[in-house]
């Protein structure tokens, strides 16, 4: 006769850790950034952001600590914190860093699980198909799943670790400066390419054409980053000009 506890696995789940509040508030203000409702460079305010999410100011100091080791937000010491801002050395670093993350996940994930990691794309990409249709806002969240996937495909948390420190600000650059279904569909046309190739076994090939999608994500942030610069700074010499 079987005792008490033969069927126990089959009735008792595992007890889920809800997050913690912190963690809730972190990923409401992240979101907040990279969606550009806090601008680049603001001054963030405890108790206003403590008000507008129905929390106490505690959650949402430890969440600014969070945030500022993705280097979202910079804490100054007697002056505040601030959502980042970045400059051209900045952005080819962070660019520089997330291609050998990206290509490094994706050689890791096909030695794991070739089949898993492939069959996670396309279905990624599948699902991108309608977003581009609805312009770039929409699109954004499948553009960050794809890439998301080649690190998760890794199973390597080090990895993982290393590009969770970057993926916000560069969802927050992506976000600030994709702005046409011309970009989004060129984004989605170099995803299938790569998924094609890894589907063909030409993995090296599918390394080459993700570095290089990198690489042109980086020149085309850059050039829209200067062309913003040199727009604000004519619109600042004009307003300068009729106020004098």
């Amino acid at each position: 006769m079987e005792g008490p506890e033969a069927g126990s696995e089959a009735v008792v789940g595992r007890i889920l850790r809800p997050r913690s509040l912190t963690t809730i508030v972190a990923d409401r203000i992240r979101d907040l950034i990279i969606t550009d409702k806090l601008r680049l460079g603001e001054q963030l305010s405890e108790n206003a952001l403590a008000e507008q999410l129905g929390v106490s100011r505690t959650p949402v100091r430890e969440a600014f600590l969070r945030l500022e080791t993705e280097r979202l937000v910079e804490v100054r010491p007697q002056r505040g914190t601030f959502v980042f801002r970045y400059d051209a050395t900045e952005l080819r670093e962070i660019c520089e860093l997330r291609e050998v993350l990206e290509t490094g996940a994706l050689r890791v994930g096909l030695a794991r699980d070739r089949a898993g990691l492939i069959e996670a794309l396309r279905a990624t990409v599948e699902a991108a198909q309608a977003a581009v249709a609805l312009g770039p806002a929409a699109y954004q969240a499948f553009d960050t799943a794809f890439h998301e996937t080649l690190l998760a495909a890794s199973s390597n948390r080090e990895l993982i670790g290393a590009y969770g420190r970057i993926s916000g600000r560069v969802r927050a650059i992506r976000f600030r400066l994709t702005t046409s279904v011309r970009q989004i569909g060129a984004s989605q046309r170099h995803h299938r390419r790569i998924l094609d190739e890894m589907q063909a076994g030409a993995d090296a090939n599918a390394e080459a054409l993700l570095a290089r999608h990198v690489y042109r994500s980086y020149r085309f942030f850059l050039d829209r980053s200067r062309q913003r610069i040199s727009i604000g700074a004519d619109r600042a010499s004009a307003t300068r000009e009729m106020a004098s």
